[in-house]
């Protein structure tokens, strides 16, 4: 799927310049991407995840991305595979590109390393945010680490304080 990203002068210079002029495109607003509450619960998560098994913040981001997150691809349904002679301790640091290695192979006297590429998730949908939290809740639970946000703990010492009133 080709996403264009940009305002209505940006949009329609880019389909003016499509070969194909039988195409249909769909259009929508941007508000169906992630909110940045939810990009904050994904974040506080990750870092609680992160400090229980002792991990760096980048390292657990690149875990639960390729584990819940989207693939970066480069044409419909052709994933984006790097090619490098970047170890995986190195490439699970970076905070600019989050990967999974798919392969390693010897080639000139040395490893070569080939990694899928997953999105960051700054550019997720609503959906795409969803499946990622979900799948770092599950992370945290197995940790026994506290999942809930601070509007549902407010919510449960609100009726456990009006319980206790009564």
């Amino acid at each position: 799927m080709t996403e264009v990203v940009g305002n209505a002068w940006k949009i329609v210079s880019y389909l003016s310049q499509q070969e194909d002029r039988e195409k249909e495109w769909v259009l929508c607003e941007l508000e169906d991407i992630r909110s940045n509450k939810a990009n904050r619960y994904f974040h506080k998560l990750c870092d609680l995840l992160r400090q229980k098994l002792n991990l760096s913040m980048s390292k657990m981001k690149n875990i639960l991305i390729a584990s819940y997150g989207q693939i970066q691809y480069i044409a419909e349904g052709e994933p984006l595979i790097y090619k490098t002679n970047a170890p995986e301790d190195f490439m699970m640091e970076q905070e600019t590109i989050h990967t999974k290695c798919v392969k390693v192979i010897w080639e000139n006297g040395k490893d070569v390393f080939f990694y899928r590429v997953y999105r960051g998730s700054r550019t997720y949908s609503t959906a795409e945010m969803a499946a990622l939290i979900r799948g770092t809740i599950q992370e945290c639970e197995i940790q026994d680490i506290d999942t809930r946000t601070p509007a549902e703990k407010m919510h449960i010492e609100e009726l456990w304080r009006k319980w206790h009133e009564k």
